[in-house]
């Protein structure tokens, strides 16, 4: 009997105290590439759409335009998704993927440049395409932006 008791509280103390299995960057990007497909077929989901004049940096020179559009479960007003799409002298296509309430993809393209991607898991950086850690901050500061603005209207 001693021996047993032995060996299940060695086997206790093993599985609670060993390593704990994390998804590796791979498994996280293609849960992340999964969801955001997801989003952009679900045609129940609810929109909104935000037109308007980009001005320069005093605010009265217009230089451009945007299109904003919103992607939200109408059930829950969850924010799943936001595309900001900005017009100067090139055009920018920005897109925001949230999952339970936080950044969890970011995709940027203008023109011929190569897209910018920022995959994110409870809000931490997993892996990144072409955007500097200056960009990143700048980029998640942008969709913490769209959602407080989000939340303030729904």
């Amino acid at each position: 009997m001693g021996k047993r008791l032995l060996y299940l509280v060695l086997g206790i103390v093993l599985v609670s105290c060993g390593t704990k299995v994390s998804k590796n960057p791979e498994s996280l990007i293609k849960e992340v590439e999964l969801h955001s497909a997801k989003i952009d077929s679900d045609k129940a989901l609810g929109t909104d759409i935000t037109e308007g004049a980009l001005t320069d940096a005093e605010g009265f020179k217009d230089i451009g335009k945007f299109k904003s559009t919103v992607v939200f479960n109408k059930e829950t007003s969850e924010l799943l998704k936001i595309t900001n799409v900005e017009t100067t002298d090139k055009t920018i296509t920005e897109k925001y993927y949230f999952k339970n309430n936080k950044l969890s993809y970011f995709d940027s393209s203008s023109g011929n440049s190569n897209s910018k991607k920022l995959y994110l898991n409870n809000g931490k950086v997993v892996s990144s395409q072409n955007i500097s850690p200056e960009e990143q901050k700048l980029f998640i500061a942008k969709a913490r932006r769209f959602q407080q603005e989000f939340n303030e209207t729904h």
